[in-house]
């Protein structure tokens, strides 16, 4: 009898802690707050990150169901800067003539530490620095920070900017107009365009403009928030960028797992998975040289890319010290 009793109570003890176990986790699913998280481009290495971090239960851990949303027709800033989402991707350098304009917005995180964009062209164009543009025809976005950025290395070598011939940069990537013929050179990150030339297996220059231009080493791309969420949600917006940053710290560590998450969460990339993990790896080692801050700006390059954008008047209004960032969800 004594034996049944024992057996019976065990039996309603696993039940109830069973059911206890099973509500545990409805609650946590239900305990999970949705935020809008806006892309700036179709799905790259640059945004691996976030998915290890959706991926790893990272960002569930801290209550948080980051819906992660493709790049919108119109610019990814405007939906932040209207409140329509309070985290996106953008960059140090677009974002000067918003905040010129008073926009409320504000980085929190920069995805790579150092700016990894640069020219590229085939090796038959021989344009090795900016001064061989001249001459050529360049594949431009039509963006007047971009073209004063070129314009200024180009003058700094004492070469003549009206003599460069502008050819408008429409495709999704840049390769495959230049391996057509429709610009000698174009602008272009290195993780991505530049591994793609690889993965075709073309004979290319490249080069950095930080290479030629310390001031040009600013962040992109990085995290933006809309200031108002940051006022009224300042620890969740810290769990948040806390819960990315052990994202990018993992695929830092694991980048071919890394990579295989992200394709998994873009399946459209699954046939170009060599050509993704080669670009993973060599955003493994650009994401942070120390990968504890991971995320951080340096004060002192932010601001000399914003003294730089002053002094050749690109923006309507002077950019002040320190607008536009902070170190305080990151650290």
């Amino acid at each position: 009898m004594k034996k049944i009793i024992t057996s019976l109570f065990a039996f309603v003890l696993l039940v109830s802690l069973t059911a206890c176990g099973t509500t545990n986790k409805d609650n946590e699913k239900k305990e999970l707050k949705k935020i809008d998280f806006v892309l700036d481009w179709a799905i790259n290495t640059n945004h691996t990150g976030l998915f290890v971090a959706k991926e790893k239960g990272y960002l569930a851990d801290v209550g948080i169901d980051l819906d992660i949303k493709p790049a919108p027709e119109d610019s990814t800033s405007d939906l932040i800067i209207n409140n329509k989402a309070p985290f996106g991707i953008y960059y140090q350098d677009t974002m000067a003539n918003k905040l010129s304009k008073g926009a409320g917005i504000t980085a929190v995180a920069a995805l790579i530490e150092h700016n990894t964009s640069g020219i590229i062209s085939l090796k038959k164009s021989n344009i090795t620095e900016p001064k061989d543009l001249v001459g050529k025809k360049y594949g431009t976005w039509n963006d007047p920070v971009e073209l004063a950025m070129v314009k200024s290395l180009v003058e700094k070598q004492n070469g003549d900017f009206k003599k460069i011939t502008l050819a408008p940069n429409t495709d999704n990537n840049s390769i495959t107009p230049l391996e057509n013929g429709l610009f000698d050179a174009a602008w272009i990150y290195y993780a991505w365009d530049g591994k793609l030339a690889e993965n075709m297996n073309l004979d290319t220059n490249f080069f950095y403009l930080k290479d030629f231009s310390k001031e040009l080493d600013y962040y992109s791309p990085i995290i933006i928030a809309n200031n108002d969420y940051l006022k009224e949600n300042k620890e969740e917006a810290k769990k948040v960028i806390q819960a990315i940053k052990k994202g990018y710290v993992y695929a830092i560590e694991h980048p071919e797992e890394a990579a295989d998450i992200l394709i998994k969460y873009a399946p459209e990339l699954k046939e170009k998975r060599n050509f993704i993990i080669e670009s993973q790896k060599y955003l493994s080692k650009q994401y942070a040289t120390n990968k504890d801050r991971w995320g951080e700006f340096d004060p002192n390059r932010w601001n000399a890319f914003y003294n730089w954008v002053n002094k050749n008047n690109i923006v309507e209004k002077p950019l002040a010290e320190n607008t536009g960032f902070t170190n305080d969800l990151i650290k």
